[in-house]
């Protein structure tokens, strides 16, 4: 029976857990502490890289938690199952865990930074125009509920809803979900600069993926599909080779949305996937992203909503603030043991996968 004591209740804890695994299994560690923010009990914060394997392998493996802070508490339960497994790896093969790539919302249980920035919407050129979304400007006003009660949470969905039926599915998505970068106490926020956890991000791959000539990033986040399911998430185009790879690593699953519960994915701006292919352009690069489905997507934009109104209006009502951070929490992180131990089972059978691909490319 897999160990449920992978899963952490802080992120100290996932950390310092995490740290000993790596160590365990002989990988090393390289660490990027961020220079100003600590976390809730004064913690440091840091951005942690283990590299199992030759550092100058030229085939490498990198599974990266946290882009999303709090959903990073089962990417890190996975990352070190996986690293107390002892793995032997293939010749010229290395595994390079990401851990904590948001480490401020990691510890502080949010998915965005300590600017209310979603990282994974801030890996933009912000010497460039930014990113518009004309439809997140006639969303804002619903999202940004001041009083958290079921008549007001009621209201905004009607409007979202109203939105919803006028666009269409597609423009409701890019619209709410796909990035926007005009309203700092938003939803989806991408930032106005990059964020720390952006930099520190580009560090490590600049440092521990200059000689790797075969690459594969996989991503691991929550919230997306059945309860108790992974879904895949593959942003290659249809027929271009790194899809296909994707689909021999994987199987069809990755690449045909099984198991995702929107109806119509947005068009993302500024991932953290694409940065890192971007960053390596001399690498034959495969990306993918997976999700641990917890809620139904009702409740996860519920979700969104709560996290904003707790950041900006909670601090007013403490102990409605409690409340809603208990339903938020359970949101992208829920304590069920059949939903942990599905985490487990699961995410080691796709890393192997991923490892096996890698290895064979």
């Amino acid at each position: 029976m897999l160990e449920l004591a992978a899963f952490s209740d802080s992120y100290a804890e996932a950390r310092r857990e995490f740290v000993e695994a790596a160590r365990r299994a002989g990988a090393k560690l390289t660490s990027y502490q961020h220079p100003v923010e600590r976390g809730p009990g004064g913690e440091a914060l840091y951005l942690d890289v283990s590299v199992l394997g030759p550092g100058n392998a030229s085939r490498v493996f990198v599974v990266g938690s946290g882009t999303h802070g709090i959903e990073g508490y089962s990417g890190s339960a996975a990352q070190r199952a996986w690293l107390r497994g002892r793995p032997r790896l293939p010749k010229d093969t290395a595994v390079i865990f990401f851990h904590g790539q948001n480490p401020w919302g990691f510890a502080h249980k949010t998915r965005t930074t300590e600017e209310n920035v979603d990282l994974n919407r801030n890996f933009i050129d912000f010497g460039k125009p930014l990113p518009a979304n004309p439809g997140y400007l006639e969303l804002h006003p619903l999202l940004a509920i001041r009083q958290w009660d079921e008549p007001s949470i009621a209201g905004a969905f009607a409007g979202l809803d109203a939105f919803r039926d006028r666009a269409g599915e597609k423009a409701f998505s890019d619209a709410f979900n796909g990035g926007q970068y005009s309203h700092p106490d938003g939803i989806f926020y991408g930032g106005a600069r990059p964020q720390w956890a952006n930099s520190a991000f580009r560090a490590a791959v600049e440092t521990h993926l200059e000689t790797a000539r075969s690459v594969a990033f996989l991503d691991l986040h929550t919230g997306i599909g059945p309860w108790c399911e992974h879904v895949y998430l593959c942003f290659h185009p249809q027929g271009s080779p790194a899809r296909e790879r994707a689909r021999a690593w994987w199987g069809e699953r990755a690449v045909n949305l099984q198991g995702v519960t929107h109806k119509k994915l947005a068009t993302y701006s500024g991932t953290i996937i694409d940065a890192f292919a971007q960053m390596l352009p001399r690498a034959e690069v495969t990306t993918i992203v997976v999700e641990f489905g917890t809620l139904p997507r009702r409740d996860m934009q519920r979700a969104g909503l709560a996290q904003r109104w707790m950041r900006f209006e909670g601090p007013r009502d403490p102990v409605l603030a409690a409340k809603v951070r208990r339903e938020y929490e359970a949101a992208f992180y829920p304590a069920d043991p059949a939903w942990r131990k599905a985490v487990l089972e699961q995410s080691q059978e796709f890393i192997d996968r991923g490892v096996a691909g890698i290895s064979s490319s």
